[in-house]
């Protein structure tokens, strides 16, 4: 009986090497997942502003980010390294350029776990218990504001706040039982807020304060 002959060659030529399609989209997929768990759980600054000026966050090899009050942000932070945050106020301006205020910021160390870390820009942290007087002048001339005057760290606000001006923000200032806010006229008339400490309760530390013309006095 004669058996069918093959010619040499046929079946190899008609053989496909394994697609290595499978493979590389394992790999792609892999990568994908690591990639995602990795941002998922990298270390990350969630920082906040409590306060009612803007603040200015600084993070090493980082651009520093300006917040306006309330503004909130989320930072990645370097993986299995300890940083340290600054935040500061950016104080407001005078009419003659120069900021308004006490110099108010705070440094944190900020360890590089595998969570979310949460940070404020408080008015009371370590960095000291301050407040922002919100000045209305219901009065009919410009009103010179001195915060904590006539105690030890009074400081004038170097600015004029013009009448009808409601709610004017002078920065922030060293908070006390005793503190005081001064607003003064030409004549040396002046209005005399006394013992602010337990009247501001705000989270941001801003008191509303009201001068009218007949609180004006004389010495």
């Amino acid at each position: 009986m004669t058996e069918p002959q093959s010619t040499p060659g046929v079946f190899a030529s008609r053989r496909r090497k394994p697609s290595r399609a499978p493979l590389l989209l394992f790999l792609i997929l892999a990568a994908a997942v690591v990639g995602g768990l990795y941002l998922l759980s990298r270390a990350k600054l969630a920082f906040s502003n409590g306060l009612a000026g803007p603040v200015r966050l600084s993070l090493p090899h980082e651009p520093p980010l300006t917040l306006a009050p309330g503004e909130s942000v989320r930072v990645p932070l370097p993986w299995g390294r300890n940083v340290i945050a600054t935040w500061e106020l950016v104080r407001p301006l005078s009419a003659d350029g120069k900021p308004m205020g006490e110099d108010v910021r705070e440094s944190v160390l900020l360890e590089g776990r595998w969570t979310t870390i949460s940070r404020r820009a408080r008015a009371r942290s370590n960095a000291g218990d301050f407040f922002a007087p919100l000045i209305t002048n219901a009065s009919d001339e410009p009103l010179r504001v001195t915060v904590n005057a006539g105690l030890e760290g009074s400081l004038d606000c170097g600015c004029a706040v013009r009448p009808g001006a409601r709610r004017t923000f002078v920065g922030y200032y060293r908070l006390f039982e005793n503190s005081t806010v001064q607003g003064a006229a030409r004549g040396q008339r002046s209005a005399l807020f006394r013992n602010l400490g337990s009247q501001v309760l705000a989270a941001d530390g801003t008191v509303g304060l009201r001068f009218d013309s007949a609180d004006l006095r004389a010495p």
